[in-house]
């Protein structure tokens, strides 16, 4: 939607970038440590880690209707990488009263286009099913072979 009201995420906003957090972690538990640790980090290191890259579309000066949020990783130089630089789109989220009107486009590629200036090769995410329209509208595909290790309840196992 063009006129958007886009801006970078600062310290101030932590509260509300966990807020539009929870909302997308339907069905996650969620402690009160995870909830504060989350809250904390953004607090810390909005607007000083050059690696924690974050937009967000303002519902009013209080609230916010939409965020990005990103991280730079340096990884090793490559063809495919010429920086060793990689992002990662990690959280896209729009407030449920604000959906439908662009906002998580808006801050979505304020983020790509961060990412991009940063000097990132390439930038990853992983889709949900509502979110990869968007995501294959801004030029997104998937990436064959991809695979992720984890712990589980009981932690690593082999």
């Amino acid at each position: 939607m063009p006129g958007q009201s886009v801006r970078a995420a600062g310290p101030q906003d932590a509260d509300e970038l966990l807020r539009l957090r929870v909302a997308v972690l339907d069905g996650a538990q969620l402690t009160d440590e995870w909830r504060s640790t989350f809250r904390d980090d953004m607090h810390a290191r909005l607007g000083t880690d050059p690696h924690l890259l974050a937009y967000v579309v303002p519902a009013d000066e209080h609230t916010l209707a939409s965020c990005a949020i990103g991280i730079v990783y340096r990884g090793y130089l490559g063809p495919t990488h010429p920086t060793g630089l990689w992002g990662r789109v990690h959280t896209v989220a729009t407030d449920p009263a604000h959906r439908r009107r662009g906002h998580a486009r808006a801050a979505t590629e304020a983020l790509i286009d961060a990412l991009k200036a940063t000097g990132c090769g390439s930038i990853e995410l992983r889709a949900t099913e509502a979110g990869a329209p968007l995501y294959h509208s801004l030029g997104f595909g998937p990436l064959d072979g991809y695979m992720a290790l984890r712990p589980g309840p009981e932690g690593w196992t082999r």
